[in-house]
């Protein structure tokens, strides 16, 4: 691993060798693309001055810069996948030049095509996911990557490479994503999802990517996460149709698009459809399947000074999905690719998955912007999200745990979880499992035959006092579901006061609803299943109305398509007004924003629980909290090699209803004083840029204070037998590190590159902790401080470095190859192990205090990725049928070449513990692997 490292930091030494020009005067030119036809930003187009090789990228914004062009004159070349090529001719003859705002027209597909050199989205490289209830995973949401541009080079190479290993850079796992004008940002939760654009790679590639605490035209944005604008509207989609088809065997092993863009039309209309569908009868890991259709539709018309657009966008998509397992089982296995959520049914005819999503939830934004003037430019977007994203499992009532991998079924439960160990039925247990490797998966078929012999007679039910007799299902499969009602409201201005000052603001509202309802999908085999809540009984005996899960329908009978369990909907209202001011004069360059907020949440219980009946049904009361965030910096830019910046933030964020409401399933009560989190951060770096060698290095810290976790689990100790709500307030956490890129361009051919990221995401402070039980309402509130001071955040590998090579010997042709080391990979703590009672009569210092208070570190790994893209001129094969040009794209991409399929992905220690014994080896932690060697290649045909 030595060798490895000294490999690494070799070739980005490599990177960073110093390019150099003397003896004549140089001077920088800067400019703005925008669209000729909508005034909008046109991002990712290639800037060149090919007499002297100087290259570069449009951004985000539409700007760009050429540094150390030696005086004289110069035909710029402007040129894309986007655009009608363009040449402007420019003059430098001092320091800094400005070619001022250049217009593009939308690219003919001639042009398109001659350029174009596909790439592969991250989503399409994400198979894992890996879900669980106690680590609050990402649940495949972690798409950064997709949503950057090439310009930005470290977080276009650390999260394409990095982010399906669970990278977060900076250790922050929260941003803002806007389409067409509408926060895609579920209000709820607090994290964007992402589940509508999945497999619509086509028409999402214009996009603006703000990282960090840094100014954004849209948004006062996420000053310390990263804040994205995706421009999808017909307008603004490149002309022209594709048909391409890709391979994979990752998450799916099949997709297929069609996409056709009309450009925009002599009449002033443009439109664009495309659809998508992905699929896997069985995906990388065992039992996983995926069935997954996308959609798009867009239209806009122009006028003399705006355009206005419709657009349309969804993706159903289901899935089975993968869980986490404890390492024995992975041993037993034999297979690192284990997955306990799935079983053979129909004695071994079928697979079926135990844990499966099903995601729909599609957005309609009608958007409007308007040009006042070349200096003053208004967007205004309004936008509805519904749907549902659901989560199905097994249910059962009065059974046995039906996991395969529950602890009590498993060999070490005979050696750490009973009081005189028993190697010799371990050692039976580990025989059984070896010789009949299907029991480590569901047993359906058991499941099924014992509903088929549970024939039951419910008394009064439905509290109707007649009786229903039939075969009562002790296993059903059911859905957990969220259902979605969101309206969006976005407005922005931008207006160029000067040549030296540029003022933005907006105003932004979202309105949510979600109904949260479990509901019946499969009685399996039953005739009917009662809504009975089963761990309540034993917390209250003699209390006949604890185990109703709705006293509003007492013996409730529930068949196929009914809710039952719970039911309830949150409301959720959150306003921002912000404005921000971009001064630049000379050398200097300065930015302030501020953004006010309101947010406001209610729960409204649609059940009457049998344990709280006061207290769950009906609306609860209103929780509102005010919130202030500011942000600025400096940007100093010397001469045209040099920029220094420095950049703060302060702001605070309002808590969420998940993480207000103590158990929002089963009553309205609310955390001790529910406050507001603090968030404060600073970010200072430095970047060269040459014509041949750019490096940039960042410093950073963010501080968040006063924070409120809570994680809901079940805790089997005899002595508590319930789901329990663990409160966590006043948490700190700091994220302090270093981001380091380096590209240096060999020749006209070959490019080096290398990208680097050290950080660190930890606690810092002690909180307060509060057990609140589910099944037992005269429990006693337990309070206790948890010793957690210094322990990591599990946040992902927080050491990434990648180092590459490119070969471009023409715009048709791409050859790849990247090395990539990560390490420092935490696994998430249970906080509970970290009490004086967790540790009372534990020597301190022993082996067995270790046990219980130390973190796991997850191994480093090494993976080597490589990838290619070649494009042809096909027309001479395609004119007869096509009437038109086209061109045939090849692109495959394959990840971890090497096929390490040791790499642990995510890991996580269980939030039960052994108080009894002190025994930490009881409940085990708990790991997904990452995929071995995986692939994605895809063919396309445009025209």
């Amino acid at each position: 691993m030595l060798k490895l490292k000294s490999l690494l930091i070799i070739m980005l030494m490599l990177c960073s060798a110093a390019y150099a020009q003397k003896g004549k005067k140089y001077g920088t030119v800067k400019g703005k693309l925008i669209n000729a036809a909508t005034k909008a930003a046109f991002s990712e187009l290639n800037v060149s001055v090919p007499t002297i090789k100087a290259f570069t990228i449009s951004t985000g914004d539409g700007s760009f810069v050429i540094n150390e062009l030696p005086y004289g004159s110069y035909d710029i070349v402007i040129a894309g996948e986007y655009a009608v090529s363009k040449t402007v001719k420019v003059n430098v003859n001092s320091e800094n030049v400005d070619a001022g705002t250049i217009e593009i027209t939308p690219s003919s597909t001639k042009t398109e095509m001659e350029n174009q050199i596909p790439t592969i989205a991250v989503d399409d490289a994400t198979g894992v996911d890996a879900d669980d209830d106690n680590n609050n995973s990402d649940n495949g949401q972690n798409m950064m990557g997709y949503f950057t541009p090439a310009q930005d080079q470290f977080l276009f190479n650390t999260t394409r490479t990095f982010g399906s290993y669970r990278f977060r850079p900076r250790g922050i796992n929260v941003g803002e994503t806007q389409f067409n004008g509408f926060d895609i940002r579920d209000v709820a939760r607090g994290w964007s999802s992402f589940a509508a654009f999945g497999g619509l790679n086509d028409v999402l590639r214009s996009r603006n990517v703000v990282y960090g605490i840094k100014p954004a035209d849209f948004s006062f944005g996420a000053p310390n996460g990263s804040t994205n604008y995706i421009d999808a509207t017909a307008a603004s989609q490149r002309k022209g149709t594709s048909v391409s088809y890709a391979a994979s065997n990752r998450s799916y092993r099949n997709r297929l698009m069609v996409t056709h863009n009309s450009g925009l039309l002599k009449n002033g209309w443009a439109y664009s459809l495309s659809f998508s569908k992905r699929w896997a009868q069985e995906g990388y890991y065992d039992g996983t399947f995926y069935n997954g259709y996308s959609f798009f539709g867009s239209a806009s018309k122009t006028f003399k000074k705006g355009i206005l657009s419709l657009t349309t966008i969804g993706s159903p998509t289901s899935r089975g999905l993968v869980s986490t397992a404890i390492e024995e089982t992975y041993e037993l296995a034999g297979d690192h690719k284990y997955n306990p959520s799935w079983g053979y049914q129909n004695n071994g005819a079928d697979k079926r998955s135990g844990r499966t999503s099903y995601v729909f939830q599609p957005i309609t934004v009608a958007n409007y912007t308007h040009n006042f003037s070349d200096r003053t430019r208004w967007n205004t977007s309004l936008g509805y999200q519904f749907g549902q994203n659901t989560r199905g499992g097994i249910d059962f009532y009065n059974g046995y745990n039906p996991a395969p991998d529950y602890y009590r079924n498993l060999p070490g439960y005979y050696i750490n979880g009973i009081l005189t160990p028993n190697p010799t039925v371990a050692a039976a247990v580990t025989a059984q499992y070896e010789a009949n490797p299907n029991q480590m998966q569901i047993q359906w078929d058991n499941l099924y035959q014992a509903n088929y012999m549970n024939f039951r007679t419910i008394e009064n039910a439905n509290g109707s006092g007649s009786s229903v007799t039939g075969l009562q299902s002790i296993y059903v499969f059911s859905n957990q579901v969220d259902n979605m009602n969101k309206f969006s409201f976005n407005s922005t201005i931008d207006h160029s006061v000067n040549e030296h000052l540029n003022v933005q603001g907006g105003i932004k509202v979202m309105k949510q609803s979600d109904e949260f309802y479990k509901e019946v999908t499969d009685l399996m085999g039953g005739d009917y299943y009662v809504n009975f809540n089963q761990f309540a009984a034993q917390a209250s005996p003699g209390n006949a109305n604890v185990i109703q899960n709705d006293l509003n329908h007492i013996n409730q009978i529930i068949k196929k398509g009914d809710k039952y369990g719970y039911d309830y909907t949150l409301n959720m209202l959150e306003s921002h007004v912000w404005a921000q001011g971009v001064y630049n004069v000379k050398q200097f360059n300065f930015f302030a924003a501020v953004d006010l907020g309101n947010t406001s949440f209610s729960r409204d219980g649609k059940t009457k629980s049998g344990i709280f009946p006061g207290d769950s049904y009906g609306k609860s009361d209103d929780h509102s909290f005010m919130t202030f965030a500011g942000k600025g910096g400096i940007r100093y830019q010397p001469n045209a090699k040099n920029v220094f910046f420095a950049n703060a933030s302060i702001g605070q964020y309002a808590p969420n209803v998940h993480n207000t409401f103590i158990s929002e399933r089963t009553r309205n009560t609310a955390v001790n004083n529910p406050v507001v989190a603090l968030s404060s951060g600073l970010e200072a770096g430095y970047q060269f840029k040459s014509t041949a060698f750019v490096a940039t290095f960042t410093g950073y810290v963010n501080d968040v204070t006063n924070a409120t976790t809570i994680t809901r689990f079940f805790n089997d100790d005899p002595d508590i037998q319930s789901y329990v709500n663990y409160v966590m307030q006043n948490v700190a956490t700091r994220s302090i590190g270093g981001e380091l890129s380096l590209s240096y361009k060999i020749n006209e051919s070959f490019t080096l590159n290398g990208n680097a990221a050290v950080g660190q995401t930890f606690y810092t402070n002690r909180p307060t902790v509060s057990i609140y039980q589910d099944n037992n309402p005269a429990a006693t509130i337990t309070s206790k401080t948890v010793y957690i001071e210094n322990f990591y955040v599990a946040s992902g590998p927080q050491s990434v470095y990648t180092a590459g090579l490119t070969y471009r010997p023409g715009y048709n042709t791409r050859l790849g190859f990247n090395v990539n080391y990560m390490d420092r990979n935490y696994v998430g703590i249970n906080p509970e192990r970290r009490t004086t009672l967790a540790v009372d009569m534990v020597d301190r210092g022993s082996a067995q205090w270790d046990a219980i208070t130390a973190q796991e570190k997850l191994p480093s790994a090494f993976t080597v990725d490589v990838n290619a893209g070649k494009t042809w001129n096909s027309s001479k094969w395609t004119k007869r049928v096509l009437k038109k040009g086209s061109t045939l794209a090849l692109n495959v991409s394959v990840s971890n070449l090497l096929n390490n399929t040791d790499i642990k992905l995510i890991g996580y220690e269980q939030l039960r513990y052994d108080y009894k014994y002190n025994n930490a080896n009881k409940f085990p932690n708990k790991y997904t692997y990452a995929m071995g060697l995986n692939f994605l290649a895809g063919l396309s045909l445009r025209f």
